[in-house]
């Protein structure tokens, strides 16, 4: 049995799932379908075609599955997926996807988003992912299992973090962050392994050696990242973990801008430009 305030207000289309709490001047929209064991406090929104799991829980002033601030959305019917086991705490925002960018901003499972922390339309985050405070995500972001990112830092747009990976507090990422790495700084820097991450995700004592004596072939020399990590991955002993470090730097090594994701974008430079042209003639 759900429990439903007499004072929020559920549209009778949604679809609700067993023991789930809405509290007091909650909007549920049409669209949106919530599983069993779900929390929404006070003053949480949901909206559009949002399909949330099991056990989330909804802070006062959560706003999910609202339309993108991308002047390219055209009002196209996408979502927001989220998974199971997620915390939202207060005045977090999550906007659904967009026509160019695959129409899905999905969420996995077992994420703790911090006050105030937003995530973008077609962005795609993992599972066991902490944002800080205020922390912000720009479109078409990817990150990945066990990632933590502290307060206050912004995400550029088609940025990819990866997992267990760290980011201090206050940095704007302009760049991918790569796996097992602490990253910090402005201009960004890989500040070392992200060791005390690694024991907590239950890495062992020779999966950690092999991630720091990599680190060292590729950061504390003089040569160029990409060849070093070609030259680790030549060699058969590398574990699994070394191995997914290396591919992942030589992708971001290989793109525009260091960021992986900035292939797959579906706006050429001329469409941009025009777009940024028609934004001028609008504001004269």
């Amino acid at each position: 049995m759900s429990h439903i305030s007499n004072l929020a207000s559920v549209d009778p289309a949604a679809k609700i799932g067993t023991d789930v709490t809405i509290e007091p001047f909650c909007v549920v929209g049409p669209q949106a379908t919530i599983g069993d064991g779900c929390h929404l406090m006070n003053h949480v929104t949901i909206d559009g075609i949002t399909t949330i799991g099991r056990n989330n829980i909804f802070y006062p002033n959560a706003v999910i599955g609202t339309a993108p601030q991308d002047l390219k959305y055209k009002g196209h019917p996408t979502q927001t997926i989220i998974g199971d086991g997620n915390v939202f705490r207060e005045a977090s925002t999550i906007h659904r996807g967009t026509e160019m960018g695959g129409g899905q901003t999905v969420v996995g499972n077992y994420n703790l988003f911090m006050v105030d922390s937003h995530i973008a339309h077609d962005c795609i985050l993992e599972d066991n992912i902490l944002l800080g405070n205020q922390t912000q995500l720009a479109g078409h972001v990817k990150i990945e299992t066990g990632a933590v990112i502290s307060a206050l830092i912004g995400l550029h747009h088609f940025v990819r973090v990866g997992r267990y990976s760290y980011i201090a507090g206050l940095t704007p990422v302009r760049r991918d962050v790569p796996p097992f790495m602490k990253f910090s700084g402005d201009p960004n820097e890989i500040r070392g392994v992200n060791e005390e991450g690694l024991k907590r995700n239950g890495f062992t004592p020779d999966d950690i050696k092999q991630i720091k004596d990599s680190y060292r072939k590729l950061y504390r020399q003089t040569g160029s990242i990409a060849a070093a990590a070609e030259e680790i991955l030549a060699q058969n002993s590398v574990n699994e973990h070394v191995r997914y470090l290396c591919e992942f730097i030589l992708k971001s090594c290989q793109s525009r801008f260091g960021r992986y994701q900035e292939q797959f974008r579906q706006d050429d430079q001329k469409n941009r430009t025009r777009r940024k042209s028609q934004e001028v003639r609008d504001k004269i």
